[in-house]
């Protein structure tokens, strides 16, 4: 099936509504539907990397005249309907993050352009093509997909060396998984094993995320990628019992102080803190996150749900937000755009508007702040039950359980009078 979007333009004015687009990053989105013709259905994206190509799956469709783009990462569909059609140009705003796609229709069944990511800079450009018709995430021969959970090392033997866990597992044949590391999960990872290798990427309109490995026997033996900035080797091995440093031990109250405290603006620019009367004999989670990272929303999706059910009982949650924009207006903006896709209704405060702002200098009283989201819970006389560093979401499977499950019993200990 087939729908008219937009009409032929010259190669030059493409480039010059580029460079417009570009410039006014706050610029919204909207327009009307023009001339030419898009194809529906199944359209194959890849992204190109410095020396890879990062390959992910979406569907372009049309509801009640409208377009709208659906991106698939293995079980997770991220909708996108912020779409502006001008001439032969489409620019597709991402529903969460900051960052955008600037397109060229060069005919109905093929797109190219670059995507910018605003968080890294408005010269952060990847080039992209976008192919209709294309289903196979990467063009490989796949093989039965690995399956189970290995211990992973990345950056062996180099200063910033890390441990993770490797998830992997399988859905209709499909390579499926994820990386749990000991601030966060790699979140909805798609691919394809094939005779002596392993594939995985994955888009959701922060992170760019490509993995490549060589299967030696049982070992693992490959490179990631993340956007056109990072590059680091990893290995892994199969280990049932492969563990990683207990998340509740890493952040924690600094010799010198008694408790935790806060005071920050929300967006109607009035002071909230901790002593405010909303939080007087309650129970209290403080998420410390950003509207720019992926886990972060993950966890924003569950302490929505957990807000909903204890908020009756006597619990708060309040999210003190570190934003990477140049002013408080882009950041509040960023925010609100979270709060419409999430729907969360506790208070989000902005507790620093740029990169320079350090969370552990805005928050003195805690050793560090080592990842986003970092989650403190406090009782109903505010005393500390739990600090939590970073969050497993739902690609990580039994782990996200057993955080959901250990959540709901700490946060029903800390409702007790």
């Amino acid at each position: 099936m087939q729908k008219r979007i937009v009409k032929s333009l010259s190669k030059g004015l493409f480039v010059f509504l580029l460079f417009l687009f570009a410039s006014c990053e706050e610029k919204i989105l909207d327009g009307s539907i023009s001339e030419t013709v898009l194809n529906e259905g199944e359209w194959k994206m890849n992204m190109k990397l410095k020396s890879k190509v990062l390959p992910f799956g979406f569907r372009f469709e049309y509801e009640a005249g409208e377009p709208f783009i659906k991106i698939v990462n293995g079980k997770e569909t991220i909708v996108v309907n912020n779409i502006l059609r001008k001439e032969d140009s489409i620019i597709v705003k991402m529903p969460v993050f900051e960052s955008t796609f600037y397109l060229k229709v060069h005919d109905e069944s093929f797109l190219e352009g670059e995507w910018v990511n605003y968080y890294k800079g408005a010269d952060y450009r990847i080039p992209v093509k976008a192919h209709y018709g294309r289903t196979n995430r990467f063009d490989k021969s796949s093989k039965s997909p690995i399956v189970g959970k290995y211990e992973v090392t990345f950056g062996e033997g180099l200063e910033d060396e890390f441990k993770a866990i490797g998830l992997f597992k399988a859905d209709k044949g499909i390579q499926l998984g994820t990386f749990a590391t000991e601030t966060g999960d790699y979140r909805h990872l798609e691919g394809v094993r094939t005779e002596d290798s392993l594939f995985l990427s994955t888009f959701d309109g922060s992170h760019a995320f490509l993995f490549e490995a060589k299967i030696k026997g049982d070992t693992l033996d490959g490179v990631f990628l993340s956007g056109s900035h990072y590059k680091v080797n990893w290995s892994a091995f199969p280990n049932e019992t492969a563990s990683l440093k207990n998340a509740d031990s890493l952040t924690f109250l600094k010799k010198g102080y008694d408790n935790f405290s806060f005071q920050f603006p929300d967006q109607n620019g009035d002071t909230v803190s901790l002593s405010d009367a909303r939080f007087e004999n309650k129970a209290v989670i403080v998420q410390i996150m950003g509207s720019w990272c992926p886990n972060c929303l993950d966890e924003t999706n569950y302490y929505k749900t957990l807000h909903d059910k204890y908020q009756k009982e006597g619990l708060e949650i309040v999210a003190l937000a570190f934003e990477r924009t140049k002013t408080q207006e882009r950041a509040y903006a960023n925010l609100n755009r979270l709060l419409e896709k999430t729907k969360a209704n506790y208070p989000f405060l902005l507790a620093g508007a740029t990169r320079e702002t350090k969370a552990s200098e805005a928050l003195p009283m805690l050793n560090h702040i080592m990842s986003y989201p970092t989650s403190i819970f406090l009782d109903r006389n505010h005393e500390i039950k739990r600090i939590h560093t970073g969050f497993y979401g739902p690609s990580t499977g039994e782990y996200y359980s057993h955080f959901v499950k250990s959540t709901e019993a700490l946060v029903e200990d800390m409702l007790k009078d």
